[in-house]
């Protein structure tokens, strides 16, 4: 097995993003750790606010075309190179037009967004900025998605690298001369000069392999993105926008700037862990679209819960000693809020690794409309939480996630394997339940346990337990896939 072909894959894929994206996200991590300590606690819920709307924004700039070149160059790369080159042309032109206008719809109606929805008329400028982020994310999101394609992973860990650093470097700078908007600006900056080199490395690495950018039958093209993308941007087009109603709930509140900002700093965390299961993903999404790709038992149990088990083995020490972040983030946070909302959100970042696998199935299968009802699912859950629990806070907050995303996943799996998207038996075992109640088992007595020598104590028989519970459940889908 150590010699497999997708073994290799995997491992060298997942090396270099995951170098690129701690690298990246690390720094920006860092940098945003940084801000919480520079800035005031309501400062820093100002950014989050503007950060959460370009979020909710990026998704009508770039409506999946990104996973659509990822898509249909892995598929073509080899076996017709000029049509990959003609995806890949007509999705730069795609994004680049929707990121124009939805710039310029920022500009128009920034004044009216910060005022009339976010109740903070100085957010005006930093939205129009923010606009200018957009843009050149969304066209470095091509480039990404054309390079994930093309399985070339280490000129993205360079991309992915070098970008870390400048955002590293122009936010911190922007936000310690010139606070909040400083801090935008700098983003601004750093997302120019990365498209630049993004660009500059997409051409190098297509001339190796013989492939370009053509323009060639742009509306045939344009046409097979549209099939894909449409559908395949619909999750996200629920997902951001109920984020982005959330955080306007919460900052409508009393003190509500500063609760999105302990809940954004907190966030940070979560993030970093999402990080390395976002780079599993994205190295195995074109393995696994690739045409000749065969699969094994093995193949298939690391498909589906090679990330939520990594997610698991990363969290631990987050999971037993929240204290990490109340020391990282300073007196200004609230530790008791601090620690509750870190539990919270690495459990609702356990849940979302679950459906990883469930989510490249979609995308192989063409099943993307599919993704609408998940995320719907999510998004009221979510919002309907909120709205009991909104006068906790941040807190509130961390919950509404949790129970969106628990809906989501007990709802969705069970739904998905009954529609054959999904293999039978994929997750059902008595378990992957107990692993679900250990990790909730270990979060409460990391809550309530005051005592660090019982705490210690009682982590290390349950992270035994846990380890088991995983091994059994490997042991158990392995036998069953090899029955099947």
């Amino acid at each position: 097995m150590s010699q497999s072909p997708f073994v290799k894959k995997v491992v060298k894929g997942t090396f270099w993003l995951t170098f690129g994206s701690v690298m990246a996200k690390g720094l920006t991590a860092l940098a945003y750790l940084v801000l919480a300590r520079i800035l005031t606690v309501n400062a820093y819920g100002e950014y989050g606010m503007v950060k959460s709307t370009i979020d909710n924004f990026l998704i009508f700039a770039t409506m999946g075309v990104g996973l659509t070149a990822t898509k249909y160059i892995s598929e073509l790369k080899d076996e017709n190179k000029q049509k990959a080159s003609s995806i890949l042309g007509a999705s730069i032109v795609a994004v680049t037009l929707l990121s124009s206008v939805v710039f310029l719809v920022l500009i128009l109606f920034s004044n009216s967004l910060a005022t009339s929805v976010l109740g903070n008329e100085a957010l005006r400028l930093p939205l129009i900025l923010a606009g200018g982020v957009l843009l050149f994310i969304s066209v470095n999101g091509v480039v990404g998605g054309a390079l994930l394609g093309l399985q070339s992973y280490r000129s993205m860990s360079v991309i992915n690298s070098v970008q870390g650093v400048l955002l590293f470097v122009f936010l911190c700078l922007g936000g310690y001369f010139y606070g909040m908007v400083g801090a935008v600006a700098g983003n601004l900056v750093a997302m120019i000069l990365m498209c630049l080199i993004s660009w500059y490395i997409l051409r190098s690495t297509l001339k190796e392999i013989g492939m370009k950018i053509s323009l060639k039958n742009l509306k045939e093209s344009l046409r097979s993105i549209y099939k894909f993308a449409i559908p395949a941007s619909l999750g996200m087009l629920v997902v951001a926008p109920t984020i982005w109603i959330l955080n306007t709930m919460l900052v409508n509140t009393p003190d509500g700037y500063t609760q999105l900002g302990v809940y954004t700093a907190v966030l940070i965390f979560s993030l970093a862990i999402r990080t390395v299961n976002g780079s599993l993903s994205n190295a195995l999404l074109p393995i696994f679209l690739s045409k000749d790709m065969e699969i094994t038992p093995k193949k298939e149990f690391f498909n589906y819960h090679g990330a939520w088990i990594l997610c698991l083995l990363i969290s631990i020490p987050f999971i037993i000693f929240p204290e990490i972040a109340t020391y990282i983030l300073g007196a200004k946070y609230p530790e008791q809020d601090v620690i509750l909302i870190l539990e919270l959100s690495i459990i609702t970042t356990f849940l979302i690794s679950f459906k990883q696998g469930i989510h490249r199935d979609l995308i192989k299968k063409n099943r993307m409309w599919l993704s609408v009802l998940s995320t719907g699912i999510f998004a009221s859950t979510a919002i309907i939480v909120f709205l009991l629990l909104k006068d906790y806070g941040a807190l509130g907050f961390a919950i509404s996630f949790l129970a969106g995303y628990f809906m989501n996943t007990v709802l969705v799996i069970p739904l998905f394997v009954y529609l054959k998207v999904t293999p039978k038996n994929t997750f059902r075992s008595f378990w992957i339940l107990l692993v679900v109640g250990l990790v909730g088992l270990l979060a409460y007595n990391a809550i309530y346990t005051q005592l660090i020598i019982l705490r210690s104590l009682v982590s290390l028989i349950g992270l035994v337990l846990l380890l088991f519970c995983v091994y059994k459940f490997y042991k158990k889908m392995i036998s069953l896939k090899v029955s099947e």
